[in-house]
């Protein structure tokens, strides 16, 4: 199954790369904000996001939690939940899951969460080259995914920070509803077909060197151009996008099955 980027190859990356808002060091959003509030509930970051004000600040957070070791077994316990709830803060209001929900298992069973993050981080510690992906990344993928309340969504988002800071570790990218979404309307020729994390993954790599970008600020420039025409419960075009770009003709070709007729791409750059 080939599986590409299609046409959002085609997007202005370095554009919509500076206009992520959940990398922004202008502002707390909303959306984090949120995320923050309710990962606090599980009572170990309040002091250490008190005075954030921005989503990069949180983002260089949890960057330095993660450097605090150069090993796994390094690692206490409370170091590890506190580096699992920054990450789940920062991810947003979806991030409340284990908070709030049956029986809200992270603040209710916070061993099982250190055990079994910790095993995860060991996997990843261990994890060297790419070559064998399915192999190689999967299980660690699975071990994340054996948390109460964390899906496919934000267990790639775990998988991305870490490899992001984790020395000679390969770059693990975030897979949400967005991003899958956005890949399934690429490639329209595999309808119905299941694309997985690797799928997604290697098609970014694919486009790496030409675009002249690491993976993850790929995937990061496709979620701020996916927020910005895009809803996210249902893949369908927002009426106003906040940000007024040519790559409108894109996200309209992503929802068409054919390709816009000469007149419609006429009628959106007029507008």
């Amino acid at each position: 199954m080939n599986i590409t980027l299609g046409i959002v190859k085609n997007i202005d990356y370095q554009f919509w790369l500076n206009s992520n808002e959940y990398y922004s060091s202008d502002k707390l959003s909303t959306n984090v904000n949120t995320g923050i509030k309710h990962a606090k509930k599980a009572g170990l970051i309040q002091k250490l996001v008190n005075n954030i004000s921005s989503n990069a600040e949180l983002v260089n957070l949890i960057e330095q939690r993660i450097n605090l070791q150069e090993s796994a077994s390094a690692y206490s316990d409370e170091e590890l939940l506190i580096i699992f709830d920054l990450i789940q803060a920062w991810g947003g209001p979806t991030g409340r899951n284990p908070y709030v929900f049956q029986d809200r298992p992270r603040i209710t069973n916070p061993q099982f969460f250190a055990t079994t993050y910790r095993a995860t981080v060991e996997m990843l510690y261990q994890l060297n080259d790419i070559e064998d992906y399915a192999k190689d990344v999967a299980p660690i993928k699975k071990k994340l995914e054996e948390l109460p309340q964390v899906s496919e969504s934000f267990s790639t988002k775990h998988l991305s920070f870490w490899s992001r800071f984790l020395k000679n570790c390969p770059e693990l990218v975030i897979y949400d509803t967005r991003m899958r979404d956005i890949i399934k309307a690429a490639n329209k020729h595999v309808e119905g077909a299941n694309i997985t994390y690797k799928d997604f993954r290697l098609a970014l790599s694919q486009e790496a060197q030409t675009l002249g970008l690491e993976i993850n600020d790929i995937e990061r420039a496709i979620f701020a151009f996916s927020s910005n025409y895009f809803k996210n419960d249902n893949f369908v075009l927002r009426a106003k996008p906040e940000i007024n770009h040519p790559d409108k003709l894109i996200a309209h070709e992503l929802i068409n099955d054919s390709k816009p007729k000469k007149c419609l791409l006429q009628k959106l750059f007029l507008n």
